[in-house]
């Protein structure tokens, strides 16, 4: 029985999987502070790696080596702690980029 209520409740994970989130997802952090006129500034800027999913959190291994436990409310809500999945480049963009720089330099 109550490993049937354990599991019951994984919505927050289902939602944050159709978002895009699985292992191997990268993700970036940004810390933010509430300022006297109710706008937030960004405080740091973190880069992960998706380790682990679980069922109300999941770990990630930062740029820096350690690894960090977030819970799916900061993926999918706007708390203090913003997490979003690293928007990966195509090809096209690369290739783009590097036409610009070359006409730039002619």
């Amino acid at each position: 029985m109550r490993e049937k209520r354990r599991w019951q409740n994984t919505w927050l994970r289902e939602i944050a999987m159709q978002q895009g989130m699985k292992i191997g997802s990268e993700i970036i952090i940004r810390e933010r502070s509430l300022l006297k006129d109710y706008s937030y500034i960004t405080r740091q800027i973190r880069f992960g790696v998706v380790l682990e999913m679980y069922p109300y959190h999941f770990y990630c291994r930062m740029a820096d080596g350690t690894k960090e436990s977030f819970r799916y409310n900061e993926f999918l809500g706007s708390e203090a702690r913003l997490i979003r999945l690293k928007e990966k480049r195509s090809r096209s963009m690369k290739i783009a980029k590097k036409e610009r720089n070359y006409g730039a330099a002619a």
